[in-house]
């Protein structure tokens, strides 16, 4: 008797995650994505916390964003900062709170530069968006 309830539940959980498969939200490394192969993509939320600043007074971050089932190479990819309920392009670099601010995709992460014109870094993360078309 347990080894057919066992059985039923199974096939059952097996039913539910191919019915849903295509329907559900996917959240991988911190991005949050649909589960969809159509372009373009946009892929909310990636969130930069972590920056460190090399000797040249650039601070870089580096965040893992596109998963794996993504092709970026045929794609046109935009970034945007996500800011006080705007969006802003940031790749071609911008000038951002005193500072330049720029940012590519290569291979599956998003790459990042702040250049501060003071030697002050002013935030402690920033959140972007990234649109492959």
């Amino acid at each position: 008797m347990i080894i057919a309830n066992a059985t039923i539940i199974l096939s059952l959980g097996s039913c539910t995650k191919e019915s849903l498969s295509h329907s559900v939200d996917v959240v991988t490394d911190s991005v949050f994505i649909r589960d969809s192969l159509q372009y373009p993509i946009t892929i909310n939320d990636v969130v930069a916390r972590r920056w460190i600043k090399n000797e040249s007074g650039y601070y870089l971050s580096v965040v893992p964003a596109i998963p794996s089932n993504i092709n970026t190479s045929n794609h046109a990819t935009n970034i945007y900062l996500v800011a006080n309920h705007n969006e802003t392009l940031v790749n071609p670099s911008i000038s951002y709170m005193d500072g330049a601010l720029w940012a590519e995709v290569s291979g599956r992460n998003l790459q990042l530069a702040f250049l501060p014109h003071d030697n002050i870094f002013p935030f402690s993360y920033l959140v972007f968006k990234i649109v492959i078309s």
